[in-house]
């Protein structure tokens, strides 16, 4: 009804007062316990959020941030930029401390002299297979029973390492052939320009899946494989680098709708390409994926499950090679005297050998190993740009005894965080201008590798960890650096290369990917390549 005196705009009687004021439609007994019961559900779900953000810090434990958001603490800040996040927390509280992270208080510890006392404290304290689950289901709905990650590194690390590394250095060479050097659209001598970040990851993830998971057919040289090979990992490659775009997101549950249903959709493609029948049909198998798929059957893991897994060992085993190629190939590519001397070093280690690129049918352990100057810039680019997180589930309320003589409670259900990224990767008591790229970071006067590096006066024993450390370490180091030689040397050696803008500034990372292993920029860089004359 209009309010009393004022007159009727609407142009006279709409109709009677009743009708005007007819009450609604009336709400059945059980609808409004229904809603009372949903009411009541939200409002003790906020008030255990609130009382447990409410949590105090007791004598022993870490400094606590709780942040000012009641159930959210820092969650907004931590995902947005965790290493900038992290490191305005260390200059506030020190190297140790706690913080909320939504309803998860997680401890974060930054003194590598201390990682120690995490690295190899027993799984009965300090686990990871809790965390490793979740994400698994999250990032790939996988459901693994009696999932034990470090039995698995057990099975898998002899597939990988020792007398089977030389079969996958070998084949990754093949591949790398079939993928570089005879593909026509890169005979022609002409320049081909494409983004810096895309050849290196399809070029380093496709020849990895090859090298893997087996070839379309058996003969490496016969051109027909070769160009079956070439449209399937392209197939390959495509889809999952769509799927890559959203893995982080999905990692921390913030998916949209219209997302969710766009990673089903890459999901379920890529589970079709790696189903048990496609594999089963592959020629070249590695042994790693013969050992993983016996690991999966005899954990009883059923044909549905077996592809998912297979996509979750896609991503751990190919997901950062070809990010580090990118990065090492730019800095390379803004550091002439760096390029030079990687260069300088190639040629001789070819001219030793008496063969081009082009006429070797494998490239050798021993001239891998041969290269000191190339093994200082890729520690120097690992350095600067992975930033994996080493996380632990607390099982139970413990001590953490630091190396300084310190020691800290620790709660049941809390998480215990490492990030390495920020110390000792990052640190300007360790490494001088720690935020530049200098090749010759990791090389002693006498072209040895330099490990001698101190903070606090004390030689560190962890002064780079891109690789993890303790019973942590990546089990495929050996391989994925070989690989990542492997892709440089026939580059560099067969293939003029530049920037398409000399300018081009070197692109920021993307911040989401922090804690995940290597960081992406945060937008690709042009180049040109060419056959050499």
């Amino acid at each position: 009804a209009r309010p009393a005196g004022r007159p009727d705009r609407g142009g006279g009687d709409r109709g009677s007062s009743s009708a005007r004021l007819s009450p609604p439609p009336a709400i059945s007994r059980a609808m409004c316990w229904a809603l009372a019961a949903a009411l009541l559900g939200t409002l003790l779900l906020l008030l255990l959020a609130a009382l447990r953000s409410r949590r105090m810090r007791l004598p022993r434990e870490p400094p606590l941030d709780r942040g000012f958001v009641p159930g959210l603490g820092h969650a907004v800040e931590f995902g947005k930029d965790a290493a900038s996040f992290l490191s305005k927390m260390k200059q506030k509280h020190g190297d140790i401390f706690t913080i909320q992270v939504a309803g998860k208080f997680i401890t974060i510890l930054l003194d590598p002299h201390s990682y120690d006392s995490v690295l190899w404290e027993s799984s009965s304290q300090l686990d990871f297979s809790k965390y490793a689950r979740l994400l698994m289901d999250r990032m790939f709905d996988v459901k693994l029973p009696d999932y034990d990650p470090n039995e698995e590194k057990v099975i898998l690390r002899s597939a990988l390492q020792n007398k089977n590394l030389p079969s996958l250095t070998k084949a990754m060479f093949f591949n790398l052939q079939t993928l570089l050097l005879s593909d026509p659209r890169n005979l022609s001598r002409q320049w081909i320009a494409e983004g810096l970040f895309h050849l290196s990851y399809g070029i380093m993830l496709r020849a990895g899946y090859l090298t893997l998971y087996g070839n379309e057919e058996e003969n490496y040289n016969d051109p027909s494989c070769q160009d079956k090979d070439r449209v399937h990992s392209a197939e390959v490659y495509n889809a999952f680098y769509k799927l890559d775009q959203l893995l982080m997101r999905a990692a921390r549950s913030m998916l949209t709708a219209a997302e969710k249903k766009e990673a089903a959709g890459l999901k379920g493609h890529l589970w079709k390409l790696l189903s048990v029948k496609r594999l089963n049909s592959k020629a070249n198998k590695s042994l790693w994926l013969e050992s993983y798929k016996q690991h999966l059957e005899e954990l009883g893991v059923d044909e549905d499950m077996q592809p998912r897994a297979m996509l979750m060992q896609l991503w751990a085993t190919q997901g950062n090679a070809g990010p580090a190629v990118f990065w090492l190939l730019l800095f390379l590519l803004k550091h002439p005297a760096a390029m030079a001397a990687v260069q300088g070093e190639l040629d001789k280690v070819i001219r030793n050998r008496g063969q081009t690129m082009k006429q070797m049918q494998g490239i050798s352990q021993e001239m891998l190993d041969s290269t000191p100057v190339f093994d200082s810039v890729l520690n120097e680019t690992l350095r600067l740009t992975a930033a994996p997180f080493i996380s632990r589930e607390v099982l139970a309320d413990m001590q953490l005894r630091l190396a300084d003589g310190r020691k800290f409670s620790l709660r049941k259900e809390d998480r215990l965080c490492l990030f390495p990224y920020l110390s000792p990767q990052m640190d300007s008591e360790i490494y001088e201008e720690p935020e530049k790229f200098k090749y010759d970071r990791f090389l002693n006067a006498d072209n040895t590798e330099k490990r001698d590096f101190y903070k606090g006066g004390e030689r560190l024993k962890y002064y780079n960890m891109p690789w993890g450390a303790g019973i942590n370490t990546c089990i495929g180091k050996f391989h994925a650096v070989n690989s990542i030689k492997q892709f440089v040397f026939i580059l560099l050696t067969n293939f003029d290369l530049e920037l398409k803008d000399p300018e081009a500034r070197i692109p920021g990372f993307d911040k989401e990917r922090y804690g995940f292993g290597m960081l992406q920029p945060e937008n690709d860089i042009m180049i040109r390549y060419k056959l050499k004359d």
